[in-house]
Order: structure tokens, then sequence, then C-alpha cells
């Protein structure tokens, strides 16, 4: 009888223990992320223009485009040549994704430009984006990579993916990032 008695306690411990483990799992699925990262690799979103060629900037870059238009007046305030046929950088994979945002994206999206510099041994993970009164807020956070690094700095372009129906940009005038 103790024996019949310690096999149910078993069964039932590990029934108990796979059921716990099936929650975990399931509350991981929970919030859908309200965006998708369309671009994550080096690169700059400033260039300095120096006898008519372009080098990448290592300045930080924190923008929203609504509409194509924005997109290219950023790209000319930034002396980005992604739009520019004649440039070297034209037929790169970067200005191909950025000229891949056309007027029919706009109309059911915008787009954030969060370009800055880091070392080898960090990288940056977007977590979420939200609105603060008139200010989108994109919360960023900081990993520190396992292993040895050298140090020198370069620069990292991320272009943010954000459906209209999913954060309301009527009134947004500034754009923030928050490291975490």
């Amino acid at each position: 009888m103790k024996h019949v008695f310690l096999n149910l306690v078993k069964k039932t411990a590990i029934f108990t223990a796979a059921i716990l483990m099936c929650l975990g799992l399931l509350a991981g699925c929970g919030k859908e992320k309200n965006f998708i990262i369309g671009y994550d690799n080096r690169g700059s979103f400033h260039f300095e223009q120096i006898d008519n060629s372009f080098y990448p900037g290592f300045k930080t870059v924190t923008e929203v485009a609504f509409t194509l238009d924005e997109l290219k007046d950023l790209c000319d305030t930034w002396n980005n040549p992604a739009f520019l046929e004649e440039s070297e950088y034209y037929a790169s994979e970067q200005s191909a994704k950025i000229r891949s945002y056309d007027e029919a994206y706009f109309n059911e999206n915008f787009l954030i430009i969060y370009s800055f510099t880091r070392g080898h041994s960090m990288e940056t993970r977007i977590e979420s984006i939200a609105t603060d009164g008139s200010t989108l807020i994109v919360h960023a956070r900081l990993v520190t990579k396992r292993g040895t690094f050298t140090t020198e700095a370069f620069t990292w372009l991320i272009l943010i993916e954000v459906k209209n129906a999913d954060i309301d940009s009527t009134d947004i005038t500034t754009i923030e990032v928050r490291h975490r």
C-alpha cells in the first residue's frame, strides 16, 4: 500500500511540474511587440560630405519619418546618400533598404531611425515603443556580450517599422531613446 501511495505522489509531482512548465511557456507568449526591426546592422545614417565624397559619420541620429518626403528630407539633413544614384553607397544594402520605404509603406506605417556609435562588447536591443504625451519613446537595452573584444567604436543603424494602428503618432513632436 505504501508503494502505491509513493507512486501516486511521484506521478502527481511530475504532472504538476509539467503543468507549471507549460504555464511558464505560455506566460512568455504574452504581449506582442508593436514594431518590426527592418534593419539592424553596422552602418550610419549620418554621413560627412567632403570634396563630393560621402563618409560615414559618428553622430547619434534619432529621427522619425511619417512620409516618404520626410524620409528624403532626413536623408538630405544628415547627408545620407541613399537616394543619390551617383553615390558609391547607392547600391549598398543599407541604402537599398532605406529606398524600399515607399509611399505605400507610409500609408500604414512610420519609420524610426536610430543610428549610434557603440563598442564591440555591447549590443543594443529594442524592447518596446510607447508614447508619453507628444514624445515617442524607444526603450532599448544594452547587453554586454561575452568574450574578448577590441575597444574601437563603430556605427550601427537600426530602422524600426511601426504600424500607425499600433501607436498613435498624430501628436508626436519628439523622439527619445531610453536605455535600460
